[in-house]
């Protein structure tokens, strides 16, 4: 039998390894990126992304997050909603063990975060008197420096093991011809008796409009709309020292909307991310080399009810309009200017205590590219974080719009991630069951045991 994967990030990665290991199907891989270790577009090579087609930052062996940080969260709690995949939290936890041991014997960092109990139960209390949920849970850093390396040991190896890559090749339309499924790239076709899907959270787009063509069913779910905040490493050297990438969500006072942080860099670099519409902004953190700074999202959750329900398409245009108002390139603000709804200039980012570690922005005003509730949400939660994170509202911390998560667009599945399509799996971020490595894994090895149980 013939199985097709379209996308090299973690969910076809591990598709891949566990049909190789168990099965002597004929697997091939299709990825519109480069192999991970020619992938150039990371630290301040990241400003010169507009050289890349596609990205380098999210697309290649790898998928985004071999480039983004290499965090791997090794809990059922982050990244994903067991109840969403029809299986219970000790499931999921089983099955990152397994993902785990991949990592580690590909090269991962032996070191783990957020194991002390006495100071996770310290930085809870202190969240939950101001009314702010602390998210914990083991994690282990990789590093975007050696996170490539990584993933270049684990995609040799599955060469080795049988497993066929096309790198560099996008695929255009997926069709059914017969019982076959057909994989349509600029020059050539694939045809395959399954197809595991996994194209990432930068093709979550591009599949949206493939499965509305097959008759795929899915559902709109929330999108989170916000900033990248840049503050002194100092500051968050508290936090660190308990949990690498402390997961914090609050309510806010104006608008009682969640807010959470994300994505963590403790001596990280604020990065670009370069769409064919538009451009965002992220975060990474190397093992080697260090800044003096420390960043992570600050995210509003955006639900929309009818007669707009379409959560992907406001968040495009949210971004879009950023991108004009940033004249291509994202917006950079001082958190004071922010707050007292005045335009932030080069004069007076240099009047920071920090330098920002992305120099390709425009200084300018957040609040002409954000709506004004998702503005409101941020100011109020940077304010309230100062009790957890102190010294992150002070006048000099730096905000970098937009930043957009879209995690929009869910597809109903089976426990094996089948959609309503039979032999049509949908895995990784892209399905709207994962927001992260872990659980984009998790999701691919669980469409190939879906595979496995019917051959």
């Amino acid at each position: 039998m013939d199985v097709l994967i379209i996308g090299a990030g973690p969910a076809g990665m591990f598709a891949a390894e566990k049909l190789a290991n168990e099965t002597d199907h004929k697997i091939t891989v299709i990825e519109m990126g480069k192999e991970s270790t020619f992938r150039k577009c990371q630290t301040q090579s990241m400003d010169l992304c507009t050289q890349c087609d596609p990205c380098e930052i999210y697309a290649g062996i790898g998928g985004a997050g071999a480039l983004s940080d290499g965090k791997l969260n090794l809990t059922p709690n982050i990244g994903g909603d067991p109840e969403s995949i029809h299986h219970t939290p000790k499931e999921v936890e089983c099955y990152i063990s397994k993902v785990d041991e991949v990592f580690l014997k590909y090269g991962a960092d032996t070191e783990v975060y957020g194991v002390d109990e006495d100071d996770l139960s310290f930085l809870s209390r202190k969240a939950s008197s101001n009314d702010i949920e602390f998210i914990s849970g083991k994690q282990r850093h990789m590093g975007s420096d050696r996170t490539p390396l990584i993933m270049d040991k684990f995609y040799k190896d599955l060469k080795a093991k049988g497993v066929k890559f096309y790198t560099k090749t996008k695929i255009e339309v997926i069709e059914v011809r017969g019982k076959k499924f057909v994989a349509h790239s600029k020059d050539k076709e694939f045809v395959g008796d399954y197809l595991i899907v996994a194209p990432g959270r930068a093709g979550a787009y591009w599949f949206r409009t493939q499965a509305r063509n097959l008759g795929i069913t899915n559902q709109y779910g929330p999108i989170d709309v916000g900033v990248r905040a840049e503050f002194p490493a100092t500051i968050y050297e508290p936090v660190e020292d308990i949990m690498y990438d402390a997961k914090f969500k609050l309510y806010t006072s104006t608008y009682d909307d969640m807010v959470r942080t994300f994505c963590t860099n403790p001596k990280g670099f604020v990065t670009e991310e370069r769409y064919p519409d538009f451009v965002m902004v992220n975060g990474h953190a190397k093992k080697e080399e260090k800044s003096e700074n420390t960043n992570l999202a600050i995210l509003s959750r955006i639900e929309l009810t009818d007669p707009v329900e379409d959560t992907t398409e406001y968040g495009r245009s949210i971004a879009r309009l950023a991108t004009t108002i940033g004249g291509g390139k994202p917006i950079l603000q001082r958190f004071k200017d922010l707050e007292t709804g005045r335009r932030s200039t080069w004069g007076r980012i240099k009047r920071s205590q920090i330098k920002p570690t992305l120099k390709s922005v425009t200084p300018g005003d957040i609040s002409m590219a954000l709506p004004h509730r998702i503005v409101t949400n941020i100011v109020e939660a940077v304010e309230r974080l100062d009790s957890v994170i102190e010294g992150i509202a002070s006048d000099s911390t730096l905000i970098y719009a937009p930043e957009i998560k879209f995690y929009d667009t869910k597809y109903p599945v089976t426990k094996y991630m089948e959609t309503n399509i039979p032999n049509l799996f949908v895995t990784g971020d892209a399905s709207g069951h994962s927001r992260g490595i872990v659980y984009a894994a998790v999701t691919g090895i669980l469409a190939a045991e879906g595979i496995i149980s019917k051959s």
